[in-house]
């Protein structure tokens, strides 16, 4: 199996292309780290002009002109009021953004219907967040060191939660496999597990 590496990329050289029709340019996946303009990205990211920043939609479409649309992610009616689904068109499944069995964390689901497969990750592993909570009580002494040190805005790096995540899917009865995996602003794929346009969908959603 193969396994693909690219990162979402909102940096202005990112954002430098001609958007589709009630649409504007809002970044790109490519590969690298995200602080290189790619020569050929693996995709735009078109967002829908006046969407709803909690139900965002967005066309993800080829680099190369004419440009090519790969999908859409569109929100999805839907009867659950703890969740939020998006369709993913021309991408064979949707995307659903919920709260953990638990209730405690953030919890994303591929569903792939034309493979009959899913896979679920939940924000933060149980280390980021124990390292999370144990800081917590440092974080007035760390603004008020930045605050002297003239920092007015320090970076959101100081307060976020943890966002490691590992989509995660049950193979034929056997133990279950990573489909995706993000990790420090980077995203990890095993080629032929998931519709790629599924994937590529996720991590824009996920970036959201």
């Amino acid at each position: 199996m193969t396994e693909i590496t690219f990162c979402l990329s909102r940096e202005e050289f990112a954002q430098q292309f001609t958007a589709l029709p009630e649409h504007e340019a809002w970044g790109a996946l490519q590969t690298g780290n995200g602080r290189i303009a790619a020569e050929s990205p693996l995709a735009r990211i078109h967002r829908l002009g006046g969407s709803d920043d909690h139900e965002p939609a967005f066309a993800l479409a080829t680099a190369a002109a004419p440009a090519r649309t790969l999908c859409t992610v569109v929100p999805q009616a839907d009867a659950a009021v703890a969740q939020t689904v998006h369709a993913v068109h021309d991408g064979s499944g949707r995307l659903i953004h919920k709260r953990s069995p638990l209730g405690i964390r953030q919890a994303w689901r591929i569903e792939d219907t034309a493979k009959q497969y899913s896979a679920v990750a939940y924000k933060g592993n149980i280390r980021g967040w124990i390292a999370y909570w144990a800081i917590s009580p440092f974080w007035a002494i760390m603004a008020l060191i930045f605050l002297l040190n003239g920092d007015v805005r320090p970076g959101g790096s100081l307060w976020s939660k943890p966002h490691r995540a590992r989509w995660r899917m049950r193979a034929g009865g056997g133990p279950r496999k990573a489909a995706l995996d993000f990790n420090t602003g980077r995203y990890r794929a095993g080629s032929g597990q998931l519709d790629m346009n599924l994937i590529y969908a996720q991590a824009v959603l996920y970036g959201a």
